[in-house]
């Protein structure tokens, strides 16, 4: 017999090419005063910045430019969106870029509406009245933020990441337009599909995970493991899409099952020595996951194994040019316990998610591995 099952998703979900141009002009039914919110670098080079703002332009939408969002932001990033916001009267966010332009939009949304420090809303429903709506144009194919229900952070008093949680903040549109990603560096590509598939792995072995949430964890490990050498080696358009389709599933499982424990010990490599945070969490990955097998989840990681091994990962690193060790970053073992300490403090929201949890040792241990 089947467990209850309880999916939510409501976000208007478009996916395909020429998709921004298709449907961004008809976007006046979630308010009138846009905010673009974005990166520092990426969507101004790549034209795609300027693209967006013709299309609004042509639409007679009323917008506004937010430019600067750090690639791991922090607390002050959302409070800066969110006063440019108000003064500009915005009663829609839409979020431009890869994960953090969409965690800082969704945060900044909670801001506008809401009196107080960012820190107040970090937790599970935190906060009182309604956000702004957000439209979520993904830039890359990892965070899958442009469907789920967290806004990840960075609190700077706490060095980690820290989450506001709610079901409010989903964005209410997503626009996917795999065009977007010819225009992606091949290191990105390789890092953020990479946080995906940690997604959807981690997303499978959370004891929140369903028969529906492990049906798009197992889709999208097939897509991303299928067609990331080609994506990553040759840019190649429909291996781009394939792999981007994979991480918006990716983006389906981990709103209902969230991440487990690769999330939390990647937030070290990210935060303290500047390491991309999807390549943090492939390093992470192939360790937990042997790890794991031997502390009370052989016959889950067997499931996985069916699938994707440990193996057939590090052939795909070596492939796509992600590290498969700590040296290979430049990391020795001086740094493995500072990285132990952040990773206990990283996972204390993810061991939620698990049937065990992990302490200092352990940490060590899987660090050590790594070496």
């Amino acid at each position: 017999m089947l467990n209850r099952i309880n999916f939510y998703l409501p976000t208007r979900v478009i996916f395909g090419s020429g998709s921004i141009k298709d449907f961004l002009p008809n976007v006046r039914y979630l308010g009138n005063k846009f905010l673009i919110a974005t990166g520092r670098n990426f969507a101004r080079s790549s034209g795609l910045l300027d693209f967006v703002c013709k299309i609004m332009e042509e639409a007679n939408l009323s917008f506004q430019v937010f430019e600067g969002i750090s690639p791991e932001p922090t607390i002050d990033d959302c409070v800066k969106v969110a006063q440019a916001g108000k003064i500009f009267g915005a009663d829609v966010i839409i979020a431009l870029g890869g994960g953090s332009a969409m965690d800082v939009g969704k945060a900044a949304a909670v801001l506008i509406m809401n009196p107080g420090n960012l820190r107040d809303f970090f937790g599970e429903e935190k906060f009182d009245n309604e956000p702004l709506p957000v439209i979520a144009i993904p830039t890359t194919c990892g965070s899958g933020s442009e469907v789920t229900r967290y806004a990840v952070i960075i609190d700077p008093q706490e060095n980690t990441k820290k989450t506001v949680s709610s079901e409010r903040i989903i964005p209410k549109l997503a626009i996917l337009d795999p065009t977007i990603l010819r225009t992606l560096p091949s290191a990105l590509v390789a890092g953020t599909s990479m946080d995906a598939l940690s997604h959807a792995i981690e997303g499978f072995l959370s004891i929140k995970a369903n028969h529906i949430t492990r049906m798009f964890s197992r889709e999208s490990i097939n897509l991303i493991k299928n067609n990331i050498i080609e994506a990553v080696t040759t840019g190649a358009s429909e291996k781009l899409e394939l792999v981007f389709l994979g991480s918006l599933y990716a983006g389906f499982v981990i709103n209902h099952t969230g991440t487990i424990f690769v999330h939390g010990m990647a937030y070290g490599l990210a935060i303290k020595y500047g390491i991309h945070h999807g390549t943090a969490n492939a390093l992470c990955l192939p360790y937990a996951l042997t790890f794991l097998k031997e502390h009370g989840y052989f016959h889950d990681v067997e499931e996985i194994e069916k699938i994707l091994t440990v193996d057939t990962l590090f052939d795909i690193y070596k492939k796509i040019g992600i590290p498969i060790k700590l040296s290979d970053i430049g990391l020795g073992q001086k740094d493995i316990k500072q990285l132990a300490e952040m990773a206990v403090k990283g996972c204390e929201r993810s061991f939620r998610n698990m049937r065990v949890t992990f302490g200092m040792n352990d940490f060590i241990e899987i660090f050590s591995r790594m070496l």
